[in-house]
């Protein structure tokens, strides 16, 4: 391990001790900062494959098991871990290890039941997707006795026709964020747990962090706020119940979309869509015989496109690479 690497461990450690320190919920117990940071190093050690060019891939799945815990507790784990500054320092880490990324680092809250082998505290793991757990993104097949990745696919959209959404403001985990899927969820936080309960209300996939600034767009965002659902060829905005309105400005309008409306607001190229004060805009992607060269297209990305805190890091591969690498990625025969 190197100064850089071994320095990057030490500040993720510091930060997290800090953050626990001053949460009035979350304890030390309930993290324990050094052995957290010491699995990271042990986890992308362990599942380190060399692929394209000989050069080491790890996966992008960052998994926190964590026992049985207090809803509250559990919702400030995953602010914790989506947080900014932690995942810049996961990719630091990464990077300074000579390790790529497929993907931008996923970060995921599993709840575990207490019981024998189980520790008291939450642990971490790294993971490939798999095509018996369908996501977006890539599945990967791995040989674990020679060290190489063998295989890997792009999973089949469920849709035939694709869009993207991009915050203009606001926080949030993942910008631009591609819509694969017949229904898309939209609100606060990844998962929307009963508070009370501990059951798990949905799971949203274009993600506001929770952010406690008086004036922050991400603040007048709901948990359970809005959802796009493709239906015969076009995509149509919900409200699903928001505190603070769910909109679409188009053309200087404002056309307004209340939680009883079951029709929804049918979205056109362009359109931005006003959650309480975020906004965000809907583009559709072009069908798949005009979409660009994707080499061409990554050659000539913009430097900030590169930034891991936008959710594209330098250590994830450039699509061409994989397409160079494997004419099955992003086959949706």
């Amino acid at each position: 391990m190197n100064n850089d690497t071994r320095r990057s461990l030490l500040e993720l450690e510091r930060f997290l001790t800090e953050a626990i320190r001053s949460n009035p919920i979350l304890t030390p117990d309930d993290v324990k900062p050094n052995l957290l940071v010491r699995q990271i190093l042990d986890q992308l050690s362990l599942k380190r494959f060399i692929w394209v060019g000989n050069q080491t891939f790890v996966p992008h799945r960052m998994v926190f098991s964590v026992p049985s815990m207090r809803p509250a507790k559990l919702e400030e784990l995953e602010v914790l871990f989506n947080s900014i500054v932690f995942t810049k320092m996961v990719y630091d880490y990464i990077a300074g290890s000579g390790f790529r990324l497929l993907e931008p680092l996923a970060i995921e809250i599993r709840p575990t039941l207490e019981g024998a082998g189980v520790p008291s505290h939450c642990s971490v793991s790294f993971e490939w997707s798999s095509l018996a757990e369908p996501t977006e993104g890539f599945s990967v097949t791995v040989d674990e006795q020679s060290g190489r990745i063998v295989d890997v696919k792009g999973f089949k959209p469920q849709i035939p026709r694709l869009a993207r959404l991009t915050a203009l403001n606001g926080e949030v985990y993942r910008s631009p964020f591609i819509i694969t899927k017949r229904t898309t969820f939209l609100g606060r936080l990844r998962t929307v747990l009963d508070l009370k309960s501990g059951e798990v209300l949905r799971r949203n996939d274009f993600v506001y962090a929770r952010q406690d600034q008086a004036n922050t767009p991400n603040k007048s965002v709901s948990r359970q706020h809005a959802s796009i659902v493709f239906d015969n060829g076009d995509f149509y905005l919900f409200d699903t119940g928001s505190a603070n309105g769910t909109a679409v400005e188009r053309a200087g309008q404002s056309i307004e979309t209340p939680a009883s409306d079951a029709t929804g607001i049918k979205l056109e190229d362009g359109d931005i869509i006003r959650l309480g004060t975020a906004l965000v805009r809907f583009e559709l992607d072009p069908p798949p015989a005009e979409l660009p060269d994707l080499a061409a297209a990554e050659a000539n990305a913009p430097a900030d496109d590169l930034n891991p805190t936008s959710g594209n890091a330098t250590v994830r591969i450039l699509r061409s690479e994989i397409l160079f690498e494997t004419s099955k990625v992003l086959d949706s025969e």
